[in-house]
């Protein structure tokens, strides 16, 4: 078994905002931009990471695929899940980036991942006695 075809099956070839660049330009019906290009939206996030997962990316529930677009620097628009309240039924969820722009591929590569370092900090056990001084 080649061990270099397993590595580069299991890494994927681009960043998200590449991918969903990628996803964007195949003119899906589930998933397109805004009249002026600087918002995407889609209403079929199982077959968003479908596709994702395709291009090597392991999205495996909605609560991952939205950690990557907060990871990228994505704002949420809207928001498919609140469609239960809407008369409407907007089942879209909108996603916008200053640098993600339908007509500009070269800014895509301009986003980077934030990554949130957080350092583990000991916690003492409160006891029943030092939780009635915050009461």
């Amino acid at each position: 078994m080649d061990i270099w075809r397993l590595v580069n099956t299991e890494q994927p070839h681009s960043s998200f905002p590449q991918a969903l660049y990628k996803i964007l330009g195949e003119g899906h019906s589930w998933i397109e931009w805004s009249k002026d290009g600087t918002k995407l939206r889609y209403n079929d996030p199982t077959r968003l990471m479908n596709e994702l997962h395709v291009l090597g990316f392991k999205a495996q529930d909605l609560a991952s695929l939205n950690k990557n677009f907060n990871d990228y620097g994505f704002k949420r628009l809207s928001d498919a899940r609140r469609s239960r309240y809407d008369p409407c039924k907007n089942t879209w969820t909108v996603f916008a980036h200053a640098s993600f722009l339908q007509h500009d591929e070269d800014a895509i590569n301009n986003i980077r991942r934030r990554r949130v370092r957080r350092s583990r900090v000991s916690s003492k056990k409160s006891t029943p006695s030092s939780d009635d001084e915050f009461w």
